[in-house]
């Protein structure tokens, strides 16, 4: 090579790397030496010169002169008819750009040698008319193909200069633009993808040359924004998972740039980045809503290894972070007239991609590291960020609202929303006052749907103070509509509904938001009536939930088969004894529905609609149960399961022969199996499904007697291991987990058919604990189809979940809950020729005869009705004398609609003065009517908030005190049984885990709970739970026919808990018992034990299971004897001798009794001035106050023992009217109550 030739070469590569560089200084004097040494490269210095003529013609227009560019893309045809008649306009404003256009023609048709300088001069001459406003021009000078030409270039021996890919990106985005601009979006989407392969070999480095980083971040500003505009106006067949090429192009250009995204706009360039990062987050949000299949192409080959959600996941996050940077960087803190609209809409499009994330479609493994709580940390965050650049916004702080209450977060979630309630109260009130609309303040719809869920919120996770803060905005709301909404207008398709002014500023209301709204303030009402003090106005607050209710069910509101409003309606209407009613609108709910969609209801995920219905099946088992139809209560509860059609459908295969799958096997069979339906529900579903097997095992101690509900019970336990054990996180229950141990090994088992069973039965069959055990003769009972829970065997089978080695009973437990209604209809077959009869058993008197009286059915809604049996268990062993109501009361036929005074009302001493009756039926008039030609509720068009995910320890201690629930249900079936012993065992149980939650709770340093606080869901407290614990300890012992050791137990209780409705009812049964001089009072002084005995457990140790005074040993009633010690008579709670009624007992005359002095005759009256007068007297009006207090609570209002026990009270003070008048009540109590109480139908209150 000459010395020529090298200088020429030298001075092509400055020029190229000025070119590069954006050094256009530099370029004429380039151009100079190139001619000198090289004149036959005419058409490379021509295009330079045009180049730098251009770009100094570029820096002198005018900013209203500058050609549309990427953002043009949108432009309308017109527009650019516009461009083309003022071509001429251009010509003569930039005469020294227009000059370069017949010498680069001249010149590219001459180059034949050197097909870069022939590419390059193209290029600049499409540019030349680009620059012009001559967009058709513009791509008519292109090359035809961009991306073959710059191919065959890059094809040759060497390799091509960075300025032809500098030429080869403008070329493809001016040609791109240019058929944006004329309407050929799928012609301009080709051309901007076919230049993707030249972006590809250009190096990603920090150091690219400047004018390269200018015309590639001007092509994907160009290919992003037309992408995303014709994803929205569907004017390309392109879909959004394909325009995801352009924006990851976009975000590796910008990786390589730096860590920190770079805002501003670019020269030349129509949209900010941040206009780019924001489409490229919504290209994101809308494959992740829409569901669509995520591409994996080769620019996320570094994810390979990743699942494909976890790399969708990664993504978002990403670009959601760089948005937002940007965003909150460059938008400034709003004034008074303005609204930071950007914002808000950023924040709605985060919550909606949160709705998907943490919903039932997504998982905790595809959410990567943190599950959902992360998510909903980094919502969170991004919502107190947003908030710095707005100023009183409503949607953030709804959003707030949302967040926090999905993390149960319920104080920062509740301050949320009383901000949010404050500010779009006084909004709207402005908005009332000037008529003027406010910018940013949320419609009415908004406001009741946010309203509604808050209250939903108070009356399901919250205590006394969340019912009433819930009952208050209830009202609130109540008044809001009958004011703003009084009269309801539907539209010609029956699809809105608007408010009742004439106003112009009229708002439009889905209707189904109105039926939300009724139907929350419904439950706010209906929530607080159960835990109002004030007991007089109970029945009125009832009567408003029911109206609310049924206003939400409305054909005009288009939830006429709602099964959320079904379920509280038909509670509320069970507590309050209206059985027909109750009955009607549970079955309205129950009713298939032919066109409903799949999966439609208030959960998500799969089997939405059986999800729902499972409380409602619950709820009709116990109001049949409570009509005394226990059989079909028992198919019920059998209905619950089989809807699911496949136990499979219910609880999945991740179990096999009760034994669960280790991970890598779960893993290999990940194809074959899934997750059952209890997998995707909350805790409170779960219990929902374990109470409906508790009342299950109920009505099998009714119909088949307290031994089969014992051998039944090991099916709950195994529920319970299902429902709450993680296999992979908790402990496989053993024998040696105290969390979960075998209960103890009952006796003798004994089969029991229906003539067994606690109505009606002749009977009890009582079970020693014996080694040998006795086996029922074939004579007297019909011996019942074998099944694994009923097999008779020497020993009753052990109620075991798992053994030590891991390994469980051979049979299924979703088997079991199949067979379980085999075996009841098996026994209707046994003992249909037997008549039912029942009594209410009320014992009183000192008696250890067991006797059962039945009387006449009387004639309720048309059928034979037979009043329930109450708990003998409950009641004192040793009263014998039985109170049997008139055999002649026959109350009105009930209906729907119910007549005034169709029922007694409670007690005058429980009422005030009012206009109608405390218990007057729910609605005088209307009755429940049901369309089924109405279509039913679709599903919600916008995605519902997830579910409430509490922390690992509030879950953790809320799962012990529902276990606490089982092992005192499976206590009272021993008790029932007289397998006491057992019964011990199972409180044992009951007793470790109470103490162990009681110690967690103590460790808990957040402030959240406490011993007599659980915390916002948390069931129920330390203290009640002690006081569950020690009131069946109490019972345990009046079986035992241990009375002081019963009244240890139940002063226990209630020094726990204050207000325990079953240790009130216990405790005052043995304070009437003293005063009717049936017992002794307790000694107020242990006695003495001798050193002998010094290992004994002391007397006034109440939690003890074994007595060690004297008095304790003896069965009531205790008679004088020589040889127990004497006591005075003294203050009260010292031991005295009573009266007998045959005259055995003896009262002593004097101060100091002697042996002697017992055997004396005895003052009938006794009247005498002894202290022992005072001590009955007190005895009684303590349990009056009791029982009083009690009845007038929300928990004893329809308690029936408790009303009961009032009577005896009301009988023994000398009030025999108001006795009588309590008597009356019992029985209506008695005649519409169920197998088990009302409230555990539902574990979140009304709120499914």
């Amino acid at each position: 090579m000459s010395r020529e030739q090298s200088k020429a070469a030298h001075y092509i590569q400055q020029l190229d790397e000025a070119r590069c560089e954006g050094n256009w200084d530099a370029v004429p004097e380039l151009v100079r030496k190139i001619k000198k040494h090289a004149p036959h490269r005419t058409c490379l210095t021509l295009t330079a010169e045009s180049e730098y003529s251009v770009i100094q013609a570029a820096l002198t227009r005018p900013n209203t002169a500058r050609p549309a560019t990427a953002g043009s893309s949108n432009a309308s045809a017109g527009h650019t008819a516009h461009t083309e008649t003022t071509a001429s306009a251009s010509y003569s404003q930039y005469p020294s750009i227009s000059r370069y256009i017949p010498l680069l023609l001249e010149a590219i048709e001459q180059e034949k040698t050197y097909v870069e300088d022939d590419f390059q001069a193209q290029v600049c001459l499409g540019w030349i008319h680009w620059q012009l406003g001559e967009p058709s021009l513009a791509a008519s000078r292109l090359p035809r193909s961009v991306e073959q030409d710059y191919a065959q270039l890059d094809g040759t021996n060497k390799e091509s200069t960075e300025w032809t890919k500098v030429c080869a990106l403008k070329a493809s985005y001016i040609k791109g633009s240019v058929q944006g601009r004329t309407g050929a979006v799928d012609d301009a989407l080709e051309s901007y993808e076919s230049a993707l392969p030249i972006l590809a070999s250009v190096p990603a480095t920090v150091q690219q040359p400047k004018e390269l980083r200018t015309w590639t971040e001007l092509y994907l500003t160009g290919f992003c924004m037309l992408s995303s505009h014709a994803i929205k106006s569907k004017l390309s067949s392109i879909l959004e998972t394909e325009t995801l090429s352009a924006f990851r192009a976009w975000a590796k250009f910008w990786e390589v740039q730096g860590p920190s995204p770079t805002g501003g706009r670019a020269p030349q360039a129509e949209v900010s980045r941040r206009q780019v990062w924001k489409e490229y987050y919504i290209t994101l949000s809308d494959v992740l809503q829409q569901d669509l299949p995520f591409p994996t192409t080769a620019l996320t080959a570094a994810y390979t290894s990743i699942s494909t959600r976890l790399q969708q996941r990664a993504e978002l996050k990403r670009v959601e972070a760089r948005y937002e940077t940007l965003l909150l960087a460059e938008v400034q803190f709003p004034k008074a007239e303005e609204a930071s609209d950007e914002v808000e809409a950023f924040v709605d499009l985060v919550m909606q991609n949160w709705r998907i994330l943490c919903g039932s479609s997504w998982s905790e493994q595809d959410l990567g590291e943190g599950g959902t709580e992360a998510v909903s940390r980094g919502v969170l965050d991004i919502l107190y960020r947003a908030a710095t650049k707005t100023f009183h916004s409503t949607t953030i702080l709804r959003h707030l609202f949302t967040v926090h209450l999905a993390i149960a977060e319920f104080d920062l979630a509740f301050k949320a929303f009383d901000t949010y309630m404050e500010i779009v109260k006084k909004g709207k009130a402005r908005v009332e006052e000037t008529g003027e609309e406010e910018h940013g303040l949320d419609d009415d719809e908004t406001f009741l749907r946010t309203a509604s869920e808050c209250i939903k919120a108070l009356c399901r996770y919250g205590s006394r103070q969340g019912a009433e803060k819930g009952k208050d905005l209830g009202q609130f709301f109540e008044d809001w509509l009958d004011k703003h909404h009084p009269t309801v207008h539907g539209n010609a398709n029956g699809r809105f509904l608007e408010n009742g002014h004439s106003r112009e500023l009229e708002t439009t209301i889905s209707p189904k938001t109105f039926a939300l709204a009724w139907r929350c303030i419904g439950i706010a009402h209906a929530q607080w009536a159960r835990l109002t003090y004030d007991a007089p106005s109970r029945s009125d607050i009832q009567l408003r939930a029911i109206k609310c209710f049924r206003k939400a069910l409305m054909p005009q509101y288009e939830s006429t088969n709602d099964v959320e409003t079904f379920f509280a309606l038909g509670t509320i209407l069970a507590e309050r004894r209206e059985l027909a009613a109750a009955i009607e609108v549970v079955k309205s709910g129950l009713l298939p529905r032919s066109n409903i969609a799949t999966g439609a209801g208030p959960y998500p995920g799969r089997f939405s609609r059986e999800r729902a219905l499972i409380p409602l099946w619950h709820l009709m088992s116990l109001l049949l149960s409570a009509r005394q139809d226990f059989l079909t209560a028992a198919r019920s509860c059998e209905g619950a399961f089989e809807q699911f059609q496949d136990p499979k459908n219910l609880f999945g295969e991740a179990d096999l022969n009760g034994v669960y799958r280790s991970d890598h096997l779960n893993e290999k069979n990940k194809g074959r199996s899934q997750a059952g339906v209890v997998d995707d529900m909350d805790d409170f579903e779960r219990e929902s499904v374990l109470e409906v097997k508790m009342t299950q095992l109920a009505l099998i101690e009714v119909l088949e007697g307290p031994e089969v509900a014992v051998n039944a019970s090991d099916e709950l336990l195994s529920l319970y291991t299902r429902l709450f054990v993680d296999s992979k996180t908790d402990a496989t229950p053993s024998a040696k987990n105290t969390t979960l141990a075998i209960p103890p090994k009952s006796s003798a088992g004994t089969i029991k058919s229906i003539t067994g069973s606690i109505f009606g039965r002749s009977g009890r069959s009582v079970r020693k604990s014996t080694t040998a055990g006795s086996i029922t003769s074939e004579k007297t009972l019909v011996a019942r189809p074998k099944t694994t829970q009923t097999i008779a065997s020497t020993r009753a089978p052990t109620i075991q979940v798992t053994s030590e080695n891991g390994i469980a009973a051979k049979q299924h437990h979703h088997e079991k809950l199949r067979k379980r209604s085999d075996s009841v209809s098996k026994s209707k077959d046994h003992g249909s020729a037997r008549e039912r009869s029942t009594s209410i058993n009320r014992r009183r008197s000192d008696s250890g005869a067991r006797s059962r009286e039945s009387h006449n059915a009387t004639i309720v809604d048309g059928e034979k009705f037979f009043t329930p049996q109450a708990d003998v268990s409950d009641r004192d062993p040793w009263q014998s004398e039985t109170v049997k109501p008139p055999t002649n009361l026959t109350p009105t036929k009930s209906s729907l609609n119910s007549r005034p005074g169709s029922r007694p009302s409670p007690p005058k001493s429980h009422q005030m003065a009012q206009k109608d009756r405390s218990l007057k039926p729910a609605n005088q008039t209307a009755t429940i009517a049901q369309d089924n030609r109405l279509p039913h509720i679709s599903p919600n068009s916008s995605l519902g908030n997830p579910l409430t995910r509490f922390p690992t320890d509030q879950q953790r201690r809320r799962r012990r005190a529902i276990l606490v629930k089982v092992w005192l249900l499976v206590s009272g079936f021993y008790r029932r049984a007289s397998l006491y012993d057992d019964a011990k065992g199972s409180i044992e149980e009951a007793h470790k885990l109470v103490k162990s939650l009681e110690e967690d709770v103590s460790r808990d340093t957040s402030g959240h709970v406490s011993i007599i606080y659980p915390g916002w869901g948390g069931g129920k407290s330390v203290a009640e739970l002690w006081g569950d614990v020690f009131s069946e300890r109490g019972y345990l012992a009046m079986a035992e026919r241990s009375p002081y050791l019963a009244l240890g137990h139940f002063e226990s209780a209630l020094s726990h808990f204050a207000d325990h409705p079953s240790a009130i009812v216990g405790l005052s049964n043995i304070l009437l018992d003293i005063y009717t001089e049936e017992l002794l009072p307790p000694p107020s002084i242990p006695s003495l034990v001798l050193p002998s005995s010094l290992s004994a457990p002391s007397s006034s140790t109440v939690n003890t299971s074994v007595p060690a005074t004297p008095l304790t040993t003896q069965s009531p009633p205790i008679k004088p004897s020589s040889s127990l010690p004497i006591i005075p008579h003294g203050p009260i709670g010292l031991a005295s001798t009573k009266p007998r009624p045959n005259g055995a007992g003896h009262t002593p005359q004097e101060p100091t009794s002697t042996p002697e002095s017992q055997t004396s005759s005895l003052e009938p009256s006794y009247k005498g001035s002894s202290a022992s007068l005072l001590d009955r007297l007190a005895a009684r009006d303590r349990a009056y106050g009791l029982l009083t207090a009690l009845t007038k609570l929300g928990t004893g209002w329809n308690y029936s023992e408790a009303w009961f026990a009032l009577a005896r009270a009301y009988e023994e003070g000398g009030q025999p009217d108001k006795a009588r008048e309590v008597l009356w009540w019992c029985v209506e109590l008695e005649e519409g109550r169920g197998v088990r109480d009302w409230s555990v139908v539902g574990s979140g209150g009304y709120v499914l």
